[in-house]
């Protein structure tokens, strides 16, 4: 994928060139009396924003006689579930060279089958789009959000042929934002994996730059804003942004090259926006419903976690998602790296960069191992067999209830979890560093974008610490099962004591309430073994009484609780499927860990820490 352009050409230099191109190719050709190259040319029109539809037209050019098969994508790139996107189009019709309908048999729900009679097809389909996320597409009176796989349809046989995108109609304040490259007045990508993995976004936006050198080169880090704050709180967001480029740069030793020498954020902070993130080679796009100042720049940790990805899954990529498939789940055993180390570098990288103080990092970080140690799903399968779930869980849709609370924990947590472990474990066992494996594992699979599996992971793990035994040991035991290392143990090594952070607290089991009127109801299904879940409760349930008090909202639970000791009895009153239960809720202690500094840390202690959490990019220069 080649450099980002922002230059936006009149909507009749659109056309003209579009036209000019086809036209003048077939001409050189007969002339010269060559064959023509084979290529694809996508027309974005907007004249329909208002409606939030595009009309869109392919045409596949030297195209050979017989049946073509033309395909709306199922899947995208950096989902792992399914996603089908043909839904969403409609009034498709094709047509040979000379305007002549073509029929269109549909072979599958999001296949079809058109038969060549000329050296160009050409199909034409209506697109309606409202959903802005990393994964969909929005079409309205503010912007085109297009995610390229949930918008243009393709041609299999065409998939190595180089892709031309022409954009007529757009409104006039509007420009396009994308990683790919702008050549006489289209938008060109290499192939389709290329066009693929480019998405757009056209709206009138702030334009944010900066420049960071890596060996010897300047690289332009983008971000195209689209949102309803000042120009000055973009500023800020950029400052936030430059500060973690530093950092995640520092753990690998240089920027991935990218394409162009650019990378560019697609950030929609807007109302009516789905939160969300999603890496792609050379950009990523990243959606919040909120302004910068209501979630207080808390957009940067997406952020930072997408820009991770430039180096872990772009370029230190697993071989099960290589090469990607457009029509069905992408199914992975090592999302709990790919991802859950992800998850946990975006953060760290925050910690150092300054925007997460100490203790706002220590929140983050008991935030994912208390889930992670009171997931009961963890009895069942390890991280391998946890991210093998992500086809049904990336976003996945389904009507039928699951039980993911009681027999499943998201790679992301895990993985983090997972990472946190390792690290400790390697800084406190081996004087080496989590960095030390991410920097390994660059230099060996992703400058040379080598896909890796598991096996690759293990030896250089056995490389970095200098211990085949420990690296077996550790996916045996924490990978492919689901042990965890003795965090209390580990963070002890580091100053810190991990300690129940109220252990005379009452629990009744984690779980989430909604009100219907005066009634308050189980939202969600309590955990196996918590005292409502061993009660009898269940989701959908009616809470009546608790002790002494009538139940009607929340509050009231929680006044119920408050002054409850661990192992006490109330008595417990509720409806389930039209049937008033009374039983005994048997409380427990409250589970949370807390993480507390020890002030008497040995300054050997206090150096692990300080190795851990502080700035490691002091030597790099951002221009």
């Amino acid at each position: 994928m080649d450099q980002l352009s922002q230059s936006q050409p009149s909507r009749s230099t659109d056309k003209v060139i579009g036209k000019f191109s086809v036209l003048a190719t077939a001409l050189l050709a007969a002339l010269l009396n060559v064959s023509v190259a084979a290529e694809v040319n996508y027309q974005l029109d907007l004249a329909q924003v208002k409606q939030q539809q595009a009309e869109i037209t392919m045409r596949l050019t030297n195209v050979e006689k017989g049946p073509v098969t033309i395909v709306m994508a199922s899947a995208s790139p950096g989902r792992y579930a399914r996603h089908d996107f043909a839904k969403n189009i409609f009034d498709l019709r094709a047509f040979d060279a000379e305007a002549k309908p073509l029929q269109l048999t549909r072979t599958s729900a999001s296949t079809w089958q058109v038969v060549a009679d000329s050296k160009d097809i050409v199909v034409k389909y209506r697109l309606f789009a409202d959903h802005a996320d990393g994964t969909y597409s929005q079409i309205d009176r503010r912007h085109a959000h297009l995610n390229i796989p949930a918008t243009f349809m393709f041609a299999p046989a065409f998939a190595a042929e180089p892709v031309n995108l022409s954009i007529v109609n757009k409104p006039r304040p509007w420009r396009v934002a994308s990683q790919l490259s702008q050549v006489q007045g289209q938008w060109r990508a290499k192939n389709l994996d290329d066009f693929m993995d480019s998405p757009l976004e056209i709206s009138e936006h702030q334009w944010l730059s900066f420049t960071q050198a890596s060996h010897g080169n300047n690289y332009q880090i983008n971000i195209a804003l689209h949102h309803q704050g000042t120009a000055a709180q973009g500023e800020h967001l950029k400052t936030l942004v430059q500060a973690f480029v530093k950092e995640q740069q520092a753990i690998f030793g240089e920027l991935p090259d990218y394409a162009g020498k650019q990378y560019t954020f697609l950030a929609d902070y807007l109302p009516a926006v789905a939160s969300d993130g999603m890496e792609h080679r050379n950009s990523t796009v990243v959606t919040d419903d909120r302004s910068l100042l209501q979630a207080e720049y808390a957009q940067v940790e997406t952020m930072s976690h997408e820009f991770f990805h430039a180096w872990n899954v772009e370029r230190i990529r697993p071989k099960s998602l290589q090469p990607f498939d457009f029509t069905k789940t992408n199914m992975s055993d090592l999302l709990w790296y790919a991802e859950g180390f992800t998850n946990y570098y975006g953060k760290l990288a925050l910690k150092r960069s300054g925007y997460f103080s100490q203790d706002a990092y220590f929140e983050q970080v008991l935030k994912a191992l208390n889930r992670t140690l009171q997931a009961p799903g963890r009895r069942f399968q390890g991280p391998a067999g946890m991210s093998q779930q992500a086809v049904f869980v990336d976003a996945g849709v389904s009507v039928d209830p699951t039980d993911y609370g009681n027999n499943y924990l998201s790679y992301y947590t895990y993985g983090e979890v997972v990472a946190l472990g390792l690290d400790l474990q390697l800084r406190v066992k081996f004087g080496r560093s989590l960095d030390q494996l991410m920097r390994q594992m660059w230099v060996l699979y992703g400058k040379t974008e080598i896909p890796y599996d598991a096996t690759d992971l293990q030896k250089q793990l056995a490389a970095v610490s200098g211990d085949a035994k420990f690296a077996e040991k550790f996916f045996n035991e924490q990978v492919n099962q689901s042990q965890l290392p003795d965090f209390k143990a580990l963070f002890a090594e580091l100053g810190l004591r991990l300690q129940l952070a109220e252990p005379n607290k009452a629990f009744a089991g984690g779980v989430t309430f909604r009100n219907e009127g005066a009634a308050l109801l189980l939202a969600s299904r309590p955990l196996v073994n918590s005292a409502r879940a061993n009660a009898g409760v269940g989701i959908g349930d009616t809470l009546l009484q608790l002790g002494e008090y009538p139940i009607s909202t929340e509050q009231d639970v929680q006044l119920a609780l408050k002054n409850a000791k661990p192992g006490e009895k109330l008595t417990l009153k509720y409806q389930q499927k039209g049937e008033v239960i009374v039983t005994e809720l048997v409380l427990s202690q409250d589970p949370k860990l807390t993480l507390v500094v020890d002030e008497q840390a040995t300054a050997e202690q206090l150096k692990r820490r300080n190795d851990w959490l502080n700035s490691q990019a002091v030597s790099l220069a951002v221009m």
